[in-house]
């Protein structure tokens, strides 16, 4: 679950991740061919080593190796599919009573765990329970949803739910890996870090643990897996240092696939052999946002001029290499929600410096313009991401091409986090991460989802209205039962995109 700050939407721009390796990252890009080759060994680099590679305890921000451990060791009632659809996993099915807030799952029958124990409802209260206790779980906004889920016993292979208000995402939270209580029941959850379970990770994913060592982890295919044997007989991890490290492992031979967020290191990476780029996506997206208790942005047509005078896609080509997309509402391109026919307006400097000057805001001797005494000036907040700031770089020299100053203020992500949430900013580049497989935009955008934001929920009325809003049919999305609704703020534009990974793989025999 991403980490939310709630703040105004002005205009989004996209980040974007780079994958180099046969399948990329295994846990998060699913190929298939009409006829798979079976067996052989895999050796994939990633960059540093696993902290604590266990379900509840891992944060997948600061260990993001150990999340894929535990990607490819551990299962939850519920997946995301290749079309990026939430479907079954250890469950073989749910449903959901008529007020949407009660869940039952049914397990697949004959589920076993790594060491031939029999998987049972018994597993998933244990997980669900222990992290309702946990003080220190490794995503609090997650453990935060499950303190206020009952969680019910019906039989050796239902269990049942009762949410507290309706929550149609639930079944992606539903994803969370489920633990084996009969390993892991009457050790306190501190002492699992550095007990027997961390060093054998037994757990019900296509793959085993054989061996975790300080360099690397090797995993072999679980033959009983309730989806079918892999394809591969074992995946090798090396971890390493440095991306430069990782690099040089490939070209030497001895790893065959390494991710790459942005692919800083992999751009000029001429691999012997025949080899394969993918650029796949990830699901966040950076955004400029206006805050609007300040005067001068709750003017609507200012702040549509500065949209129209803002090129997204010169600025993604020249500054991000080309590895972004714009999008337009606060929907990542290629869920189910997405309407690929809601576009933006195309970027017009001529045009965005005529309805500027219709605000009365004209040039002065220095180009900038000013209204009155009133100098059409201000500062934009960015942390020290090279990218990101070479980003806010590149937006103030397109807007002082139309005549608008803007300073860049760059700070510490911890600044950063903090003068947003003060609201102490005029403007700001942030961006969201990690969203999930769900497109709902309620707790991102809805006010009552601020969480302690509150110097940034104001002016919100008609958002908040249309987020609200019940479908004539009565499906019900988002947190509090609203649904999804066609998002098209009257602020300055939604820019946004998915993020693109682009991936080289080396193939060999």
């Amino acid at each position: 679950m991403a980490r939310r700050i709630r703040w105004q939407l002005a205009i989004a721009l996209f980040g974007i991740s780079v994958i180099v390796g046969l399948f990329g990252r295994l846990a998060a890009l699913s190929a298939s061919t009409d006829n798979p080759a079976i067996g052989g060994t895999y050796r994939e680099a990633v960059i540093g080593s696993p902290s604590v590679p266990i379900p509840l305890l891992n944060d997948p921000i600061t260990d993001p190796t150990g999340r894929v451990l535990i990607s490819l060791l551990f299962d939850g009632l519920t997946r995301i599919g290749i079309d990026g659809l939430i479907e079954p996993a250890l469950a073989e099915g749910y449903t959901v009573d008529a007020t949407g807030e009660i869940y039952t799952f049914k397990l697949r029958s004959g589920l076993r765990w790594h060491d031939g124990t029999p998987i049972t409802t018994d597993d998933v209260i244990f997980t669900v329970r222990t992290l309702q206790e946990l003080e220190t779980p490794g995503e609090p906004a997650l453990a935060n949803f499950w303190r206020t889920t009952l969680v019910e016993r019906v039989d050796n292979r239902t269990v049942r739910f009762i949410l507290s208000g309706p929550f149609a995402p639930f079944p992606a939270l539903a994803r969370m890996p489920i633990l084996p209580a009969h390993l892991l029941r009457g050790i306190a959850p501190s002492e699992w870090p550095t007990g027997d379970f961390a060093r054998r990770l037994i757990g019900s994913g296509p793959f085993r643990l054989a061996e975790l060592r300080a360099d690397a982890a090797i995993l072999t295919a679980n033959p009983t897996y309730y989806n079918g044997r892999p394809f591969l007989d074992q995946i090798e991890l090396r971890f390493m240092a440095t991306p430069e490290a990782a690099v040089a492992a490939l070209l030497r031979g001895e790893v065959m696939g390494f991710a790459e967020r942005w692919g800083t290191n992999l751009k000029t990476v001429d691999v012997p052999g025949e080899e394969r780029r993918i650029v796949l996506p990830i699901d966040e997206y950076t955004t400029l946002t206006f805050n609007l208790r300040l005067p001068l942005f709750q003017e609507i047509p200012l702040r549509r001029a500065l949209a129209l005078g803002l090129n997204r896609d010169a600025l993604i080509e020249t500054v991000l290499n080309g590895l972004a997309q714009p999008i337009d509402t606060p929907l990542l391109p290629g869920t189910w929600a997405d309407d690929p026919t809601i576009r933006r307006v195309p970027a017009d400097p001529t045009v965005a410096a005529e309805r500027l000057a219709e605000l009365d805001f004209e040039p002065g001797s220095d180009g900038i313009r000013q209204r009155g005494a009133q100098r059409l000036s201000f500062s934009l907040l960015v942390d020290q991401d090279e990218r990101r700031l070479a980003v806010a770089t590149a937006i103030a020299e397109q807007w002082r091409a139309i005549g608008v100053e803007v300073t860049v203020e760059s700070v510490e992500s911890t600044t950063l986090v903090e003068r947003l949430r003060k609201g102490d900013f005029m403007a700001a580049i942030h961006t969201w991460t990690r969203i999930g497989p769900d497109p709902d935009v309620y707790s991102l955008w809805h006010s009552s989802q601020s969480q302690g934001w509150s110097e940034l929920c104001r002016s919100e009325r008609w958002t908040d209205r249309h987020l609200a809003r019940t479908s004539p049919i009565g499906t019900r999305i988002g947190c509090t039962g609203r649904t999804l609704p066609r998002v098209s703020t009257p602020m300055a534009g939604v820019v946004a995109g998915n993020n693109p990974l682009p991936t080289a793989v080396p193939h060999r025999q």
